[in-house]
């Protein structure tokens, strides 16, 4: 059996693209759940996976099984278990250096920045990619030209910063919501205000260029990977955001925001369920048949 092992079920990224992924694996005919605390199911995003007791389905690993986990918290208690272990790497916290130099534990990577940190410590992944739901991509929605959407929950005082520098614009915030819902916004809205400092990986700035808005982010790890200044968002230091988010909500950058818009959505388009799921399907031949529990 496999055990996708997730921390909790709340609204965070990393919870998602694991859902996500154990969905795709199930649609291949792998025998798969996903342990979650209390076998509490996300209620924020649609998904039809099995889930189970985090703590007694993980009691219960034998040598036949394995658990694929993507919290590099999860690593000491998963490697007591008699379990195999698959790393599911969506970013490179320093954390992970232990998982990665353990030659027993499977390494998946869903983007590239994750891959050439491994490649650099000696280690060949396998590319399982990522994607965008759906709901998020672009279909013409009409925009309101000075509206920002951001998500409060991380970075609300930036934020806040930006709204005083910036009064001529509005600012709706995504928090709590169901992600159709946070796709409904993302739509409507011109711009996408990216708050979280230190982030090394941020699913709501790649589902915002989906969703056709200017991303105008803090700088994250990932480097061009992920945003890359004046292609597809507009990247500031922290202090620097609402002089940012200003400069090219100005009349004048009509130019520059239609093409970081257009350099957004060319970004996100490559991160589609069908793409992903034809890395997965290469993937069963470059040593994730092996690695997973067929039994």
């Amino acid at each position: 059996m496999n055990l996708y092992v997730l921390p909790g079920h709340g609204i965070y990224g990393g919870i998602k693209v694991g859902f996500q992924f154990a969905s795709i694996l199930a649609t291949m005919g792998v025998r798969i759940a996903v342990a979650t605390p209390g076998g509490l199911a996300p209620t924020w995003f649609e998904s039809a996976m099995a889930v189970v007791d985090r703590d007694s389905s993980i009691a219960q690993l034998t040598d036949q099984d394995v658990a694929v986990f993507s919290l590099p918290h999860d690593y000491a208690l998963l490697k007591r278990t008699p379990a195999r272990l698959v790393f599911h790497c969506q970013g490179t916290d320093p954390l992970i250096g232990p998982i990665v130099d353990d030659p027993d534990v499977v390494m998946l990577a869903c983007w590239p920045q994750a891959a050439a940190y491994m490649r650099a410590r000696g280690r060949e992944p396998i590319d399982v990619g990522l994607h965008v739901s759906d709901v998020f991509h672009y279909g013409g929605t009409p925009k309101k030209p000075a509206c920002v959407a951001y998500m409060p929950r991380r970075g609300s005082d930036l934020a806040e910063a930006c709204r005083r520098h910036v009064p001529s614009l509005t600012f709706v915030p995504i928090e709590n919501q169901h992600e159709r819902d946070a796709a409904r916004i993302m739509k409507e809205c011109t711009y996408f205000l990216a708050t979280s400092e230190g982030e090394w990986f941020g699913l709501p700035a790649l589902e915002a260029m989906a969703a056709g808005a200017v991303v105008v982010s803090v700088r994250v790890p990932t480097g061009p990977h992920y945003l890359d200044h004046g292609r597809n968002g507009m990247v500031a230091a922290a202090d620097a955001l609402p002089s940012a988010l200003a400069s090219i909500s100005a009349d004048a950058q009509a130019l520059l925001r239609h093409r970081v818009l257009l350099g957004g959505m060319a970004t996100a388009s490559r991160y589609t369920l069908g793409h992903q799921r034809s890395l997965v399907e290469a993937a069963m031949g470059r040593g994730l048949r092996e690695a997973l529990s067929w039994s």
